[in-house]
This record gives structure tokens, sequence and C-alpha cells, in this order.
């Protein structure tokens, strides 16, 4: 029996995104708008009859496979690492051990969901426990958050740890850490920045992307590395 023609797009679809995943290794096929391209062209070589389900179903495909490469990207600009810590040698705010861990090739860590809370300042947070530093990352004054919540798996789990450079300008794919007036800190992927708002979105499918003005939303700085859960 011949497959309908609803049957022969999936097919294809699913055909093109294995070939895809196994074939840019490189990542060739880093944006948006190319996936988006490769949607349409898969729209026209289908029947008309039933053309709203087949948009759909491509609009569906450009995304998954969006979000599969920004993970995939990720993953790699993010090796996992071993934790290293060390008790700190004073208990201290952040702001106050900020530099002395740097002197010290460490960062200040702390718990992300314990700074979430609306209204406090990271700044202010106690902090005894010091990263260390992996080799091949220089000193400077960087805060590691250990990360709660499922929104940023596969790449994030709950309990990870991640070092975020402070102050870092955002582009698009970086994770960031954000902090929102209603939610508190947030780590998050820059999925689009225009001159007035950033898109951010998790890596997890079951939480919707977030557009946030640029002005009023405090970005902490860039993720630069991640390691294993204690």
């Amino acid at each position: 029996m011949m497959p309908s023609d609803e049957q022969a797009a999936d097919e294809l679809m699913r055909l093109v995104g294995a070939a895809l995943e196994r074939q840019d290794d490189d990542l060739a096929l880093q944006s948006e708008a190319q996936l988006a391209w490769l949607a349409s062209d898969l729209r026209g070589a289908l029947s008309s009859d039933e053309h709203a389900a087949d948009e759909r179903d491509a609009d569906a495909f450009a995304r998954d496979m969006v979000a599969r490469l920004a993970i995939q990207r990720a993953q790699r600009a993010l090796p996992r690492r071993e934790l290293q810590s060390r008790p700190a040698p004073m208990v201290a705010t952040v702001a106050q051990g900020l530099h002395a861990a740097s002197e010290h090739r460490a960062a200040v860590m702390l718990d992300l969901a314990a700074a979430a809370g609306a209204g406090r300042a990271i700044w202010d947070e106690p902090c005894d426990t010091w990263l260390e530093l992996p080799s091949d990352i220089p000193s400077s004054p960087y805060v590691a958050l250990r990360v709660a919540g499922d929104s940023m798996e596969p790449v994030l789990a709950a309990r990870d740890v991640i070092l975020v450079k402070l102050d870092a300008p955002p582009t698009v794919d970086d994770l960031v850490v954000a902090r929102l007036a209603d939610d508190g800190f947030v780590v998050k992927r820059v999925a689009g920045i225009t001159s007035a708002q950033l898109t951010l979105a998790s890596f997890n499918p079951a939480y919707a992307p977030l557009v946030v003005e640029r002005v009023g939303t405090a970005i902490l700085g860039t993720v630069i590395a991640r390691f294993s859960r204690l």
C-alpha cells in the first residue's frame, strides 16, 4: 500500500533530520533562518490537500532541529569537567570574597536556588566554599553557581555547577545567568537579540521561551564552564 502524503512528509523530515545530525559534525547549520528555509523547501514538495497540517509539521521539524543543534553546540562548547572545591578561608559575602578567590585561582561558589529569591542581591549572599579553577581557565573574578531545576536539561541538570564570567556581553547561543523581576536568577540560552529585547530559551521543550526587555533585565554574566554535580 502506498503511503499517504502526510506519512511521506513525516518520513522525509525524519530522514533529513537524522542525516543532518549524522553529517553536520561542524554544526554548519547554525541558524534558525537556514532551518526555516529547509522547512519551507520541505513544504514545497508536499501535497496541497493537507497543506495546513504539512506546514505545522515542517515548522515543528525546523524548531526541533534548531533545539537539537543548540544542545549539540552547548555540549561541545562546555565539556563536562570534574568539580574540585575547597572550604573558603573565611566566610564572607560574594562581593567580599570575589577578588580574594580570584587571587587564589578559585571562584566563590553558592547555590543558585538559595540566591534566587526576589529582592535578594547575589552580592550579599554568604559564601563558605570556593571552586578551584581548571588550569586552562585564567584567573578572573568569577561566580560559580549550583543549578536548580530541569529547564536546561540535557545540558545542565539539577545540582550541576556552572562557572559564570561576570559582565560578559551576551551573544546568541551563549548560556547566561539573568535576574528576572519575578523569578530571581535563571540560567537560559540566548536565542535572540534585538536592540530592545532578549529571547531567553530553555533546552527542555516543556518550558516556553522568555522575551525580556534588555533595559531592566540584569545579566549577571556568561557561562564558560560546567561541572559534574556534587
